[in-house]
């Protein structure tokens, strides 16, 4: 029993969602008995009295009929075979209304507040239900002391409430006596509503309470505890270590196919030393030049290494490579905000590549690029 208190001491943690849904799928949802109670004491009350005075003629006219018989019928096992069976089929038309409103009321009870639960978990075997030590400490809990508690008070104010309305209305019920069958049935039936009523009124504020705290005790008994948290995030979402691993490795494959795509640009755009951008630009085939690979410091400088073993030139624009790195991801195109700038440095390219030294003169870097205000990174921060 410590154990069990201590190790509901340690569930400190709310219970997720997918706990609670487990839960609900083995049937383990909040149920209050009180609410059952009520509800099916609430049902027979009204069914007493709104079919009560039909009931009381019809179970009359039922004795009267009973009582009236012919003597050929009483010596004819045949036709008493009949009668019989006749006031049979109307005594359960007396009965079958009342029984099907307190089936109904019932069937609503056992949804009350945990909804409609379709599963047969509850019926499968569980050994650990019958062994004793499990049983003393349910026996011997937090929770089933409060439930003696709160059932003895129950318990104590409904045999008040029937004491007293005896007391109050034992003359009246004995005068019931000498007065006629109907009348009396009718006294009968009045009085003894209310005094149902005022039963069903406390059952129903006590069904009040308990729903709340059943809902409470439910979320109560799911608490969790960190370890179970951490557990079910694994199971859900995946190892944190394992996603770690499978992360750096994204990083590792992406980088390569970025290293392996630079020999393919036209030209690798620098800072000169924190950051590189290689540019892409396939006329016809592109709708605007695009980079193929980006990288900041260490990755800058193995884009510049890999470029100038793969003959790609290095362009040095510090505002543009910022810019670059900051606005354009992977494989994706250039904003049409920076189209002049990296125009003009791929015209420059392209005229080194046809230019013979001695033929004539070597093309001129162009300066003091059209870098539109607001996309250098360096700017915003100064």
């Amino acid at each position: 029993m410590a154990d069990s208190e201590a190790s509901r001491d340690d569930r400190q943690l709310a219970p997720s969602e997918r706990r609670l849904q487990k839960a609900r799928a083995e049937g383990n949802v909040a149920r209050s008995r009180d609410v059952g109670h009520a509800l099916v004491l609430g049902a027979a009350l009204l069914g007493f009295v709104a079919a009560g005075p039909a009931i009381g003629r019809g179970a009359l006219e039922l004795v009267r009929a009973g009582l009236r018989f012919s003597r050929t019928q009483a010596l004819d096992p045949a036709g008493l075979t009949g009668w019989l069976a006749n006031s049979a089929g109307a005594a359960m038309w007396i009965i079958v209304p009342a029984s099907a409103t307190l089936a109904v009321a019932a069937a609503a009870a056992t949804m009350i507040p945990g909804g409609v639960v379709l599963t047969g978990k509850p019926a499968t075997p569980d050994f650990s239900r019958i062994s004793p030590a499990s049983g003393f400490s349910r026996i011997f809990s937090r929770e089933s002391a409060i439930d003696l508690v709160k059932l003895a008070l129950v318990a104590v104010a409904l045999g008040s409430i029937a004491v007293w309305f005896a007391a109050t209305h034992f003359e009246q019920y004995a005068a019931l006596a000498s007065i006629p069958l109907a009348p009396a049935l009718q006294t009968a039936h009045e009085g003894l509503s209310s005094g149902v009523g005022l039963l069903v009124g406390l059952l129903f504020a006590v069904a009040l309470v308990d729903v709340p705290m059943q809902w409470f005790r439910h979320r109560g008994r799911l608490k969790m505890t960190h370890q179970e948290a951490r557990q079910e995030m694994r199971e859900s979402e995946g190892d944190p270590m394992v996603k770690s691993r499978i992360r750096a490795r994204q990083r590792e494959i992406a980088k390569g196919r970025m290293l392996a795509a630079v020999p393919t640009a036209d030209v690798v755009i620098t800072n000169p030393t924190h950051y590189a951008v290689a540019i892409r630009y396939e006329d016809g085939a592109m709708a605007a030049p695009r980079v193929v690979a980006k990288g900041a410091d260490h990755l800058a400088a193995r884009i510049r290494e890999v470029a100038m073993d793969s003959g790609v030139p290095l362009f040095e624009a510090p505002p543009l490579a910022r810019a670059l790195y900051a606005h354009v991801d992977v494989d994706r195109e250039i904003p049409s905000t920076l189209y002049t700038a990296v125009a003009q440095v791929l015209a420059y390219v392209y005229q080194l590549r046809h230019w013979v030294p001695g033929r004539a003169p070597q093309p001129r870097a162009p300066q003091d690029l059209p870098v539109p205000p607001g996309l250098d990174p360096q700017e915003r921060a100064e």
